[in-house]
């Protein structure tokens, strides 16, 4: 099985799509080609940031999501995965109303039970002393995708390349596919040390790989094409971008918000919200 929004299958047809491809190149075992493939993964990542702040602005509660918030003297950590805070609520389901840190209780007083505010990673109720588990809503971020070769692995286990971010729990739940022994699976679990555990597969060393994007799979070829364009805008590039380019990008962005996040706040003209975001 291959997915358009893997990382490494975008990266291997960005490099066919500028006249740059062998599998050495994309494998990262040649590394002499004008663009490194750490460049060119950064450069997807901007491309799918994009997309995504269209769909976002669009439809935010496509990324809405919540989790528990556990307050120690009437502290809690923000989820790491948090990209907007949507509400706050107590142990009885109460919302909190967000007030400005300046708007903070003296210290002379107790505060305010049901108000809090934001510093940082963290949340503070405003009344001090409260030890409580409550909730979040809050809209998830984007996460970054990224290929390799596997340097471990064993029974539901892979150890991702040392390119992958060194980040707890960062590609949780994320899609991986393995491009050597074509199988895909889900990452159930991830460590600093960049060991995935795995729902059902087998990992090894030195197998190829791609983390799919979080972005709704009819999304995943217009970020290539994204992708694509920034690449050939860059002075080595061998082809320039052309007005077609940009047209087909525009157009299958358009229709993608059309087909999957439809107009649930009226009529829009998906061309003038795009082109608001900056020329392609």
């Amino acid at each position: 099985m291959n997915y358009a929004g893997n990382c490494y299958s975008i990266l291997q047809n960005i490099r066919y799509a500028i006249n740059e491809h062998s599998t050495a190149l994309v494998n990262g075992t040649d590394t002499t080609g004008a663009f490194a493939n750490s460049y060119i993964i950064d450069t997807i990542n901007k491309a799918q940031f994009y997309i995504f702040s269209i769909l976002f602005e669009q439809n935010p509660d496509m990324f809405l999501t919540s989790a528990n918030l556990t307050f120690t003297n009437s502290i809690a950590s923000v989820p790491s995965d948090c990209f907007k805070i949507k509400d706050i609520e107590n142990a009885d389901g109460i919302p909190l109303s967000k007030i400005d840190m300046l708007e903070r209780h003296p210290g002379v007083y107790d505060g305010d039970r049901y108000s809090y505010y934001r510093y940082g990673s963290s949340i503070r109720i405003d009344m001090d002393n409260i030890s409580e588990t409550g909730k979040i809503w809050y809209y998830k971020r984007l996460r970054e995708i990224t290929m390799g070769a596997s340097s471990a692995g064993g029974a539901l286990s892979l150890t991702l390349a040392s390119t992958a971010r060194g980040i707890t729990d960062y590609y949780n739940n994320m899609t991986i596919e393995n491009i050597t022994d074509n199988w895909v699976d889900t990452i159930t679990d991830y460590t600093s040390a960049r060991v995935c555990t795995l729902a059902a597969q087998t990992g090894a060393a030195s197998k190829y790989y791609g983390i799919v994007s979080e972005l709704p799979e009819i999304f995943h070829g217009p970020l290539e094409e994204r992708a694509i364009i920034q690449i050939k805008q860059h002075p080595k590039a061998p082809f320039k971008v052309t007005p077609v380019d940009l047209q087909l990008n525009l157009s299958n962005i358009v229709q993608s918000m059309k087909s999957y996040a439809g107009t649930n706040t009226g009529e829009i003209n998906y061309e003038t919200m795009i082109n608001s975001f900056g020329a392609l």
